[in-house]
């Protein structure tokens, strides 16, 4: 049962030399990622990714050691020979079983980066709790993305390799004298010693963090600097949101509110009908006019954006679309680890357009083709008061189900018109699409008409093809009665995947097209304001002038009172955008400021030429995270 203690010093060292192959490893996939993702690090020179290269050991270390602690206790302990089923069966099952898993991870945030733009956090553990969406999904991924199951494959045989090989080193137990004991007590306080160090990240006081890669290189760079496993670790049983005390009370409420009191204008509420439409991925950069170019990818947006109100400098709060719904139709950011949906504070009472409108006798409802329960938007909206909810259970017709999201993009909004004209005057409408969503699938009868052309990023034939649907939508809904008394709010949730190095940076990654339409109104022509879309909220209810106060995180783009920003919080990291400007910011400190309309792929740190402006902008972001952490903790998020 038990080996000769005199193999201890021997089991540390092979154990060393198996966790130097995972060293290995770990770089080798980390070039990957950079490779794959090459567009969103397209000015990282050489010598930069040399240091990174060289960073990533510190954080590579920690995971390696916190994801193999119980491989590397068994390892060293003098249990079994070296013929034994311990050391032949069960060691080699739990170092395969443990790293092939990781690697998966790895590999797997080496694809889904283009479209989250970080490494996965602990979130994905509650996301993967709502519905059915990953098992739908998962198999046209791997379809799509076979050469990287391949790698992984391959990188998985390579590992077993160079592990096995340790396993052919002879054993050279020591001598039979006095001098094994000392040097096993050794061997065993090394280990420990190596191991705490590589644990906790270093030598400092505290243990590494995922904000830490920030001090080898701008933010866009950390999730290139650090790996999966260290990420998901340092997420797990973190509070999803810091609460942020700057400011005395009073301070920061002069600085930014989220209460929102009525314009003494005298102007009667006016109960227009409002639908919000919400296009999946739809990035500024996908909007030829929004480009000044004529590629034909959203000719019907295009001519309605020459009929509308546009805001042509807006901005998504987040990344994904469990993010992206909130925001839009409750003013309801997630500047936190993960969503507000699956956080802590789901249960939290909010305000939202459907509660507020609802109060004055409003029909809402909330349309979506997808399967019902995705991403907990059916739990959602019921807590946002929409009085209805149409899925892909309501529409119950199969015969139009895409096979991994939901109904077809033109269907649905065919059938979100008929619905919507069946409603109660006034009313509030929400509609989000799903055609435009990887694996970026087009009906099989239009395949000949929406096609990949010529290398151009695959979502961009879903792009045309939803453009299409918008357009026979108001064909349809232009015949009916309601059209003519109705606003019209356009966005997206997100912006989509891209290989331009602005859209891939950290400014123009959350580019959105944000547009107000009323058939026969005054609203028309560009606003250049920053937006955002929590901004959305409280200007479809100054449009409407609704007269009582209420709570929304963002401002009106009508409010010319105060100054417009759009926040986002990503990789430890928040960033401001006003103006030209764009900083970003960790919790406690400054770390960067950038011209990104002069410096578009915010190369030239601008702190030290110009302080007014970030410390300007630091007092704001400071004073809009200190209110937006405690009226969320708090729960204060409803005006009395």
């Amino acid at each position: 049962m038990f080996a000769s203690s005199k193999n201890i010093p021997f089991y540390c060292k092979r154990t060393a030399k198996q966790m130097i192959v995972l060293l290995l490893i770990y770089q080798l996939t980390r070039l990957v990622f950079y490779f794959f993702n090459h567009v969103y690090f397209a000015n990282i020179p050489i010598y930069r990714l040399m240091i990174y290269l060289f960073a990533g050991l510190r954080f590579d270390i920690c995971a390696i050691l916190l994801t193999n602690l119980p491989f590397i206790v068994l390892s060293v302990l003098p249990f079994g020979g070296e013929r034994s089923i311990y050391r032949r069966y069960l060691l080699p099952t739990l170092f395969f079983t443990v790293n092939s898993s990781v690697l998966l991870m790895q590999f797997g945030d080496t694809i889904f980066f283009q479209y989250q733009f970080k490494r996965s956090t602990a979130d994905i553990f509650r996301f993967l709790e709502l519905g059915s969406d990953t098992a739908d999904v998962l198999p046209s991924v791997i379809r799509s993305y076979w050469y990287m199951f391949a790698l992984w494959c391959a990188f998985v045989a390579l590992m077993w390799y160079l592990y096995k090989r340790t396993l052919k080193l002879p054993l050279k137990a020591l001598p039979d004298n006095h001098h094994y004991i000392a040097a096993s007590i050794s061997s065993y306080i090394i280990t420990a010693a190596v191991a705490v160090i590589g644990l906790r990240g270093g030598w400092q006081l505290n243990s590494a963090e995922i904000i830490d890669a920030a001090g080898y290189g701008p933010a866009r760079d950390i999730a290139l600097i650090i790996n999966t496993p260290f990420s998901l670790a340092k997420t797990l049983d973190a509070a999803p949101l810091t609460e942020y005390h700057f400011f005395d009370s009073a301070r920061a409420q002069t600085l930014y509110s989220a209460v929102h009191k009525p314009a003494a204008t005298g102007m009667p509420f006016r109960k227009l009908n409002v639908v919000t439409i919400i296009l999946e991925s739809f990035s500024k950069e996908y909007i030829d006019v929004l480009n000044k170019r004529h590629s034909a990818n959203t000719p019907f947006l295009d001519s309605l954006i020459g009929q509308s109100l546009v805001c042509d400098n807006a901005y998504s709060d987040g990344k994904k679309s469990i993010e992206g719904i909130p925001s839009v139709v409750a003013g309801l950011p997630s500047w936190m680890d993960g969503s507000f949906i699956t956080s802590n504070y789901n249960k939290d009472n909010f305000s939202s357009l459907a509660s507020l409108l609802a109060k004055e006798n409003y029909t809402t409802a909330f349309f979506h083709g997808g399967t019902n329960g995705t991403m907990g938007f059916t739990t959602f909206c019921n807590n946002a008061r929409f009085k209805y909810y149409y899925g892909r259970s309501e529409f119950n017709n199969d015969r139009y189900y895409d096979g991994h999201w939901g109904i077809w993009d033109q269907t649905f909004l065919q059938y979100f018109a008929k619905n919507v004209d069946t409603l109660r005057q006034p009313f509030y409408a929400a509609l989000f699409t799903l055609s435009s969503h990887e694996p970026y699938s087009i009906p099989d009868s239009l395949k000949s008409v929406y096609y990949t052309r010529n290398r151009e990023l695959p979502i961009l034939k879903c792009v045309r093809y939803s453009d299409m649907a918008l357009r026979r939508f108001f064909n349809t809904a232009e015949k009916m009665a309601w059209f003519d008394s109705t606003l019209f709010v356009i966005t997206a949730d997100h912006a989509g995947p891209s290989r331009d190095a602005f859209y891939s940076n950290r400014v123009g990654m959350y580019a959105i097209p944000v547009i107000f339409y009323m058939h026969h109104s005054p609203f028309k022509g560009k606003l250049h304001e920053t937006v955002q879309q929590i901004d959305i909220m409280p200007s479809v209810l100054d449009m409407l002038h609704y007269p009582y106060p209420y709570f929304a995180f963002g401002r009106s783009i009508f409010d010319t009172s105060r100054a417009h920003f759009a926040v986002n919080y990503l990789n430890d990291c928040y960033e401001i955008i006003s103006g030209k400007y764009a900083l970003q910011f960790q919790g406690q400190r400054c770390m960067a400021l950038y011209n990104y309309q002069r410096d578009s792929m915010l190369n030239n740190d601008l702190r030290a030429e110009i302080p007014e402006v970030k410390d300007s902008l630091s007092t704001l972001l400071k004073a809009v995270l200190q209110e937006y952490s405690s009226d969320i903790i708090r729960n204060k998020m409803i005006s009395h």
